[in-house]
């Protein structure tokens, strides 16, 4: 057996014996280095040997690294021993979901308004450029109205305060970081107006 392969193989044998991925250098080597010795008589720097291995394997990332003081993580293999174990005695099918209430407000608006809008706006993206629109089943395009100034921060339940946006672009109008989310409300705002 190569020596990196051999070297792999104890390191699995060693986290299967402490039950654990992480292993420290000088605890490895104190449980091996005379199984390694016997394997590999013909070898004088033994220990020189499997710190070489140690970096190729790394190398390979089928171990991490942790830190200066020769700590070791094992990624290659799916499971532990132990893990195998742990994860056979978990039965899921008397896990019960969670049941949480919430209280919530919302602000509700006038879908004959977001009607409106897609009606004046049109049912294509008013984002420059954009082709993410699509056709749905039923031939009708794709399309998501969006309150460019949203409700809860004064913003109108009209027309003006309305654009027709793609899935992406809406999702980029709530979820993008502040500056984005500006830039995009700026934007909206006055190809609206210059539409209506």
């Amino acid at each position: 057996m190569k020596w990196k392969d051999l070297v792999f193989m104890e390191v699995v044998n060693y986290c299967n014996d402490i039950g654990s991925r992480t292993f420290s250098l000088k605890d490895f080597l104190d449980a091996k280095l005379q199984l390694f010795t016997k394997s590999k008589p013909q070898n004088q720097h033994v220990e020189a040997k499997i710190r070489q291995q140690l970096q190729f394997l790394r190398d390979e990332q089928k171990i991490t690294f942790l830190d200066n003081s020769g700590h070791y993580t094992l990624r290659d293999i799916y499971l532990l021993d132990k893990e195998k174990e742990e994860t056979q005695a978990i039965d899921l099918s008397k896990e019960h979901p969670e049941k949480r209430e919430y209280l919530v407000e919302t602000y509700v608006r006038n879908v004959k308004w977001a009607q409106k809008a897609v009606e004046v706006l049109g049912d294509f993206c008013l984002c420059a450029g954009c082709k993410n629109t699509f056709t749905r089943q039923d031939g009708t395009r794709y399309i998501e109205v969006h309150h460019i100034v949203p409700l809860f921060k004064g913003g109108e339940d009209g027309i003006w305060n309305m654009a027709v946006l793609c899935a992406h672009h809406h999702k980029i109008a709530h979820y993008g970081d502040d500056k984005t989310k500006y830039e995009i409300e700026r934007y909206l705002l006055n190809e609206v107006k210059h539409r209506l």
